[in-house]
């Protein structure tokens, strides 16, 4: 019985001519819009975790400064349980460091750079939190830490003593540059990283909002297809059931057929996706274009895929777009088919 069904649907197919072909063409043109948009989605959702691993919040000490007030600081932020991890970094490297990139990028910044007789620049404290969503109450904690510190260390010609040595210890600390600044400063570009944040959760959204409206258009695309072949088969369908046939025998071809054109279509637009990434990321790896994604994209936290896990995507979403066509003619054919 399973043979002749499967007979029966690919008769049907074949039977469709121009139908056929329309209904696949718009499985893989929908499948391919829709796979688009939810790799943005994706890759918005991996770019949300990047930012989220990198150092959001900096916080700079004078020159000079004593370490164990650097050291009290870090420590007490490092049980607060909205800090993923801090990172020192010591004045040497803070000059090491800024003066390799201005070697690069800003020649005249590194020219003066050189004159500078220390050596020397502000050490600091790279904050990593593990959400943006806990920014804003992270920045108050410390800008509240940071004021009392800041207020504790007086400042004297020649030396500065702890007002509360129980927070903070005894240090010898003179400003090095300009008093009236802050011996402490805080630095988040707070405003910067939500409005990103806000941008990529647009991104999810919209991507997520395209995806449904593109498989409810492939619903019922399918839908309107198999009815349309229907119409024209009614005839045919009826002296079925006078001689007897079950509904599942009649239904099943039509169902297989709807399902045929999804997972046709889903599987297109998988290998013509696949496809071009294999070209421009293993192909051609030198040109521009693979150049500038490598560099964009490449410090991103990348799942593991192996090649067998790229064929059991490329299995999965052609099996999802098989369960689409296959409902969308069920739905469809249980109007003439009782």
């Amino acid at each position: 019985m399973l043979g002749r069904i499967f007979a029966n649907t690919a008769k049907q197919i074949s039977r469709s001519g121009w139908s056929a072909w329309a209904s696949i063409s718009v499985m893989t043109l929908a499948f391919l819009v829709a796979t688009i948009f939810g790799g943005l989605a994706y890759v918005s959702n991996v770019y949300i975790q990047y930012i989220e691993s990198k150092s959001n919040v900096l916080v700079f000490f004078e020159e000079g400064m004593d370490k164990e007030v650097i050291d009290a600081l870090q420590s007490k932020w490092a049980n607060n349980p909205k800090v993923k991890d801090i990172t020192y970094t010591t004045e040497e490297d803070a000059y090491n460091l800024y003066a390799d990139y201005t070697a690069v990028v800003q020649k005249e910044v590194y020219t003066v750079l050189k004159t500078k007789e220390s050596k020397t620049l502000p050490s600091s404290l790279d904050i990593q939190i593990y959400s943006l969503s806990e920014l804003a109450a992270l920045k108050s904690d410390l800008e509240a830490d940071i004021e009392a510190a800041n207020k504790d260390l007086q400042i004297i010609n020649t030396s500065q003593v702890s007002e509360n040595p129980a927070s903070f210890p005894q240090v010898t600390y003179q400003y090095s540059k300009d008093p009236t600044q802050k011996p402490i400063v805080l630095k988040v570009d707070d405003q910067s990283l939500d409005q990103l944040r806000q941008v990529l959760y647009f991104l999810r959204v919209v991507g997520i909002a395209v995806l449904a409206i593109l498989f409810i258009g492939i619903f019922f695309f399918t839908f309107l297809a198999i009815e349309f072949r229907l119409q024209s088969q009614t005839e045919e369908i009826g002296v079925m059931q006078l001689v007897g046939g079950s509904l599942f025998f009649i239904r099943s071809p039509y169902i297989l057929e709807g399902g045929f054109y999804g997972l046709v279509g889903a599987a297109i637009s998988s290998l013509l996706i696949g496809g071009f990434l294999v070209a421009v990321f293993v192909l051609n790896k030198s040109s521009t274009v693979s150049v500038f994604l490598y560099k964009m994209f490449n410090q991103l936290p990348w799942p593991d895929i192996s090649g067998l896990g790229l064929v059991a995507a490329v299995i999965g979403l052609s099996l999802v777009g098989f369960l689409i066509g296959a409902l969308s003619s069920y739905l469809s054919i249980r109007r003439y088919i009782r």
